[in-house]
Parts: C-alpha cells; structure tokens; sequence
C-alpha cells in the first residue's frame, strides 16, 4: 500500500449499495487514490447487504484499505442504542454490534460507536451504566475475533456518553487497548475540552485513531482549528496510529477533498 503520508490517512463516506457500479463512488476511490489516501471508513445501511471481503477487495483495486466500519447510518436506520433504559432495545444494540463485529472478522478493520451509543439522556448516569454493560457484553466478541471496538468521543448535544476523551478512556480502559480504544473527535474536542492538546497528550496510550474535523463540521480547512499544532502535538507524543477526514460537506466532496488536503497535505508530509 502507498504511504505517502506519516500516517496512514482515510476517508469516512457512505458505501453505496450499488457500489461496483457507482459511478460517483467509483470517481471518489480513483481521487482518493491521486491524493495519497490509505483507506476509507464506511458507513453501510446494514452489513447483512453486503459480504466484507468483496468489499474490501473492491477496495483494493484503487489501492485503499477498509479501515474502519463506521455505524452511523446502521444505528440510525434500525433505531440502536447501546445506552436504552429498555434492555430489550439495548440489547438489540448489542446483538447487532456482535454481528457487525462477526462481519468484519479480523484486526484489518475496527468497529466506531459513535451515534450507537445512544443520544442525550433525562437520566444521563443510567444511560451510563447502561453503556458502560453493553460494552462489556461486546468486547468478548471483539477479543475472539481481533476486532478493535472505539467509542467515539462526542460531545453533549448528541448523547450522554462518552463526552470527553477523558469519559471514553474511562470507559474502555479496563478492556484492554487491543479490544477498546477511543476514538477522539477534534470537531467534538473543541466542544468538549478545555485543552485540546493537553487531552491528546494525557491520553496518548488510549487511541490509534482520530478524526480530523473542523470546527464548524466542515472538513479541515474550511474553519478554526489549528491543524498545524495538532499534527506536531501528535508528532511530538509519538503517535503511531491513523487519521481520518470527517466532515459535513461544504461545496461538493471531490472539491472540499481537494481543498482540505492542500490544507492537510503540507503538515502530513513525511
């Protein structure tokens, strides 16, 4: 795999169910191909539609790995939560993450719960509990199969759990780094955090992943934050993990890409 970068960089997107025919996609993986990208993440209606390997050969072709399944767009179609007051709704959450985990079947790809954790809460420390005895229920499963589990930090406006880096690394810290890490967010970050360098550095141990976002959820570039330090505080904790770009799109996706990496490309250049 090409390795332009210092680390290996992705893109989170939407796998069309057409996919291997999709011309848009098929013009998307071609362009992450001319820009030096590692993989993508992806986000799928339901993993039953589609078989992984054929996915990830797919993939192949353009010299991009699946790096991780994102599930997003599966919570918000089936109405899953990891954090229900009603078991019988949390564990339907559960029993779906062990069948995402079972379709992607290897370390290559790790599993995001982010949106699945479930949304704000009347009773914020139940839905807690409530999370923290789900993850337990799933990391089983993860271990059996070397599947990395990362619970995505978010910030308090789209859920009760998991706020701050220091709230996820909480809760997956007794499951060991190889089965549960953290995912941070800089979007969510420069919400959450009054220092969002210094939570990257007192969790250094805690992630091997990190979405790139914007302050304004646009992809880097279109806002605030200073990318720049980030990348050098990552440099400096000898970070080893990925990245990846996530983000609303602002124009269309090829040109916010093309926009974000002329940002990107000069700070990740190894």
């Amino acid at each position: 795999m090409h390795h332009r970068y210092r680390y290996p960089l992705s893109l989170q997107t939407v796998l069309p169910d057409d996919y291997s025919r999709n011309r848009d996609f098929i013009s998307l993986l071609k362009l992450l191909g001319e820009l030096g990208f590692w993989g993508v993440e992806l986000n799928l209606g339901d993993p039953k539609d589609h078989d992984f390997a054929t996915v990830r050969q797919f993939l192949g072709q353009f010299g991009l790995e699946f790096s991780m399944f994102a599930t997003g767009i599966t919570a918000r179609r089936l109405g899953l939560s990891l954090s229900h007051s009603s078991e019988t709704v949390r564990r339907q959450a559960v029993k779906k993450c062990r069948e995402m985990i079972e379709w992607v079947g290897g370390p290559e790809t790790g599993v995001i719960l982010g949106l699945i954790k479930g949304g704000p809460s009347q009773e914020p420390e139940i839905a807690r509990r409530q999370f923290a005895l789900s993850l337990a229920e799933i990391v089983p499963v993860a271990r059996v199969h070397k599947v990395a589990i990362l619970v995505e930090a978010t910030n308090r406006y789209e859920t009760a759990i998991a706020n701050t880096v220091a709230d996820a690394a909480g809760l997956v810290g007794r499951h060991g780094i190889e089965c549960a890490q953290v995912l941070p967010d800089t979007f969510h970050m420069n919400i959450e955090e009054a220092d969002l360098l210094g939570a990257l550095r007192a969790h250094r141990d805690s992630f091997r992943s990190l979405h790139l976002s914007d302050n304004n959820r646009h992809f880097p570039g279109f806002g605030a934050i200073d990318f720049g330090r980030i990348i050098s505080t990552l440099a400096e904790i000898g970070y080893q993990g990925r990245l990846a770009i996530e983000g609303n799109v602002r124009v269309d996706l090829k040109s916010d890409l093309r926009v974000a990496m002329k940002h990107l490309a000069p700070l990740l250049s190894c």
